[in-house]
């Protein structure tokens, strides 16, 4: 199928990308790489009369790190984090998890500010940038705010975005030294969006042994950070859990009601279980930040 007709605008400055999403109201549409969004508009199911590319916007490409982290251009592709042509602030984790974002073609077009403006929870840059506690920048014409990720997700293709507002950057704070992180990934096939998908960092203590943080995305509208799983594992290594152990604080952290006897709904949750157990196993073995 082909979109229905647009009028397509091809601005020089954010500014100016600014200025068209508030003179042209609601019936308009943001587009960088378009992985998202021309699949949607080929099928119809959205219908934009105006369309508003930035992806050859400089600053939305641009990098600015810190002692503190990284700001990302909106525009920068999934490619450039994968093949670290720009600075990696997370000892690797984006360009991980870049490397496993659909296929080349779309990893090449495919834009980090995109990905999170789509706000699929089945993809990676949302669980992630939730798990590093990454910030969106949205600006307008009435300037800039900063909304920390999981504030900005707010569920399946829905954003805390104004109908006037683009996103400019991605903030990422720098990953502490002494962190070890593991991510790992459910799909049908390499490429394919998860069925499940789990971030772990390990953060050195003193004596009180490594604390975790765990995110999980693909099993509710947002990605979920799973608070009685990492109760659960506080001092106990992977080897000495199985995902059983976590099935049952996994259960209460995504709200997953554990007496249906839904042959679907057990598979999914143990399809979680083992996610989570097996990014734990990959963070222990991981290396630590310096």
């Amino acid at each position: 199928m082909k979109p229905a007709p647009f009028e397509y605008h091809r601005p020089g400055t954010s500014a100016e990308a600014a200025d068209l999403l508030h003179r042209l109201g609601d019936d308009v549409k943001v587009i960088a790489g378009g992985q998202s969004l021309l699949p949607i508009m080929n099928m119809r199911l959205a219908e934009p009369a105006h369309l508003v590319d930035v992806s050859a916007l400089p600053e939305l490409r641009r990098t600015v790190t810190t002692a503190e982290g990284a700001t990302y251009g909106a525009a920068t592709t999934h490619m450039m984090f994968e093949h670290e042509l720009v600075p990696d602030v997370t000892n690797g984790l984006l360009s991980h998890a870049a490397a496993g974002i659909g296929y080349r073609t779309i990893r090449n077009r495919g834009t980090v500010g995109g990905s999170l403006a789509h706000s699929d929870s089945s993809a990676e840059w949302p669980t992630v940038m939730s798990a590093l506690g990454a910030t969106v920048h949205a600006v307008s014409v009435r300037g800039e705010r900063r909304i920390p990720v999981p504030e900005f997700l707010l569920g399946f293709f829905s954003t805390a975005l104004d109908a006037d507002e683009l996103i400019s950057a991605v903030t990422v704070p720098r990953i502490a030294a002494g962190t070890r992180w593991g991510m790992y990934k459910m799909a049908r096939k390499p490429g394919e969006f998860a069925e499940s998908l789990a971030v772990v960092q390990l953060r050195d203590t003193e004596g009180d042994g490594p604390a975790a943080a765990v995110w999980l995305g693909a099993a509710r509208d947002v990605p979920v950070r799973l608070e009685r799983v990492e109760e659960a594992i506080a001092n106990a290594p992977a080897s000495g859990l199985s995902p059983a152990d976590l099935t049952d604080p996994l259960a209460a952290d995504i709200a997953a009601d554990t007496t249906t006897a839904s042959p679907h709904a057990g598979h999914a949750l143990q399809l979680h279980a083992v996610t989570v157990h097996r990014a734990l196993a990959a963070a222990e073995r991981a290396p630590h930040a310096a």
